[in-house]
């Protein structure tokens, strides 16, 4: 498995799913430009396609990711990437994502400056 390129923000966002097998509901636990955590109501396994209309609170209009792949299946939920939005969706979701964003990442501690020092004459 690729290791996420984007953080991900909280949501609790309603989405209608059409897939490889049917359609159904789910909710999105989480979102980045580039994809989302999500649990459904039908049963959704890795490589299957999706396309999903995403409620957004206070917006008239649904999201829509014309194309997307599940990635992978864990305890209940799914791993989404998006591969192909509608006309001007895409900046939506950067737009609702980028101000949830912590305005600093937290320093990876395999590149940290080790403090240890020799013991000794």
């Amino acid at each position: 498995m690729q290791p996420r390129c984007r953080l991900r923000v909280p949501v609790g966002y309603a989405a209608s799913i059409q897939s490889d097998t049917g359609a159904g509901e789910g909710v999105l636990l989480d979102l980045s430009p580039t994809g989302c955590r999500m649990r459904s109501d039908i049963a959704l396994n890795a490589g299957a396609y999706l396309a999903l209309q995403i409620a957004v609170a206070q917006e008239p209009t649904p999201l829509a990711v014309e194309v997307s792949v599940v990635r992978w299946c864990k305890d209940g939920h799914v791993g989404v990437e998006f591969l192909r939005y509608s006309q001007g969706d895409r900046e939506r979701v950067t737009d609702l994502v980028e101000p949830l964003l912590p305005k600093e990442a937290p320093a990876h501690r395999e590149y940290a400056t080790s403090t240890l020092s020799a013991v000794g004459s």
